[in-house]
């Protein structure tokens, strides 16, 4: 399942505290065609990029010091103007709690790391499918 031709002109934010992390996610992104992508090294940098750059998609880890994947999660979800945006969670946490806490917030899906890019294909074809079916 690939992204539509409409979709890969949408506005993704990488947002990882590891710059090869940021770098591998933002090769497989361009490799499966999206042109406009940018990048923040924690929830706080993503956050004041968000309030000023419009923004399709957020790719976020889930563990950054200063602001976690988490909490962005959490400031977005609650102010009614970044709340729609699709967010996907990228962790190598994998117990249940904490999915289940990032479920609980409203997070649109969650890949645990090692990522690859089949699965990160499928994971923002999938969030686009259900958020433009609900539309």
């Amino acid at each position: 399942m690939y992204p539509q031709k409409h979709q890969l002109d949408s506005r993704v934010l990488i947002v990882d505290d590891m710059a090869s992390t940021r770098g591998l996610i933002k090769d497989m992104l361009r490799e499966l065609g999206f042109t406009n992508v940018s990048m923040a090294r924690n929830g706080r940098e993503a956050l004041n990029k968000i309030q000023v750059e419009e923004t399709d998609l957020v790719i976020s880890d889930q563990l950054m010091d200063d602001m976690t994947g988490t909490e962005l999660l959490e400031a977005l979800r609650k102010d009614p103007r970044m709340a729609d945006i699709p967010f996907i969670m990228v962790s190598a946490v994998r117990d249940a709690p904490a999915i289940d806490s990032a479920l609980d917030l409203g997070v649109d899906d969650y890949i645990a790391k090692p990522i690859s890019m089949g699965l990160l294909q499928r994971k923002i074809a999938d969030v686009f499918r259900r958020r433009s079916a609900t539309v």
